[in-house]
């Protein structure tokens, strides 16, 4: 899959961000259809029916028609200018009360754990959680404060992919690394140098590398990968969030901690700041993430 590296409706000319006009007027189009009652599954049907990608090999859906609705950089920032106007990104607002605003809470709703337990989170109102162990967190957190949460730490890791560390100790070297490391050097180094010999002890040291991998370090470097591949949308991508998260942990307050496939967890720190945190089935890390 192509993933893009900059917004829907901007290119990179002359090495700053500029105004593709051809899709901008597609981004242009959206907001307005969307204004006039037209649904996510109807624009994105519109747009597939007409042939315009989303991405090279990558049609629209549900997802990134809404996440590009959700995109304030469209309203124009320092690096990126402006396509659309305050009030036609105004006319973007959440469905009526009682209701999920947006079509991704259903991922949320999938992932969401209690932070203390790590039992399943159930939503029992709009603004209101509660854990199905422990009975007395109910967490009153809309469903809007819970998607920018998750977006804010998610976007801040795609900006720094470093952040996702391997666990203490991950890739140390075991003893059957040192023997085979030592044997390829004696072969590499011996008078009577042979190269079959020399190819064997260099598989078996590679074969030793990969008895010793830690499941975790093989997550942290997928996602890692994932990362460093994937646009910044600006909202809340669903896609990346299934493939690096195995949990929304929600905390008795209402913030929000992701839980990564590696067992890292990530979290605010001194003023929605994201950090990192240890925890069960965690590691802690000192260096802050980057944003």
């Amino acid at each position: 899959m192509e993933y893009r590296k900059l917004p829907f409706g901007y290119c990179m000319r002359d090495g700053q961000v500029r105004i593709f006009e051809q899709e901008a007027e597609v981004v242009r189009m959206v907001f307005a259809s969307y204004a006039e009652g037209n649904s996510y599954g109807t624009l994105a049907e519109w747009l597939n029916s007409r042939g315009i990608p989303f991405s090279a090999g990558r049609q629209w859906n549900k997802n990134t028609v809404a996440r590009l609705l959700q995109d304030k950089r469209y309203l124009g920032t320092e690096s990126y200018p402006s396509i659309i106007a305050p009030e036609a990104f105004g006319c973007v607002k959440p469905g009526p009360s009682g209701r999920a605003a947006h079509p991704w809470i259903k991922h949320i709703r999938a992932l969401a754990r209690c932070a203390v337990c790590g039992s399943p989170v159930r939503r029992v109102r709009q603004d209101t959680w509660r854990c199905s162990n422990c009975m007395s967190a109910s967490v009153k957190s809309n469903d809007c404060q819970l998607m920018e949460s998750a977006a804010e730490l998610l976007n801040g890791l795609g900006k720094c992919p470093s952040a996702v560390v391997f666990s203490p100790g991950g890739n140390a070297e075991d003893a059957r690394i040192s023997q085979a490391k030592d044997a390829l050097t004696l072969e590499l180094e011996s008078p009577a140098f042979d190269e079959s010999t020399a190819r064997a002890q260099a598989f078996a040291l590679a074969t030793a590398q990969f008895n010793a991998l830690d499941p975790n370090d093989y997550e942290t470097t997928r996602i890692q990968y994932i990362l460093e591949k994937t646009e910044q949308v600006g909202g809340l991508d669903t896609d990346l969030l299934r493939q690096i998260t195995s949990a929304i942990l929600i905390l008795p307050n209402g913030e929000v901690r992701l839980e990564l496939k590696n067992g890292q967890i990530i979290e605010y720190h001194l003023g929605k700041t994201p950090g990192h945190a240890g925890g069960q089935g965690s590691h802690a890390v000192q260096a802050p993430l980057c944003l």
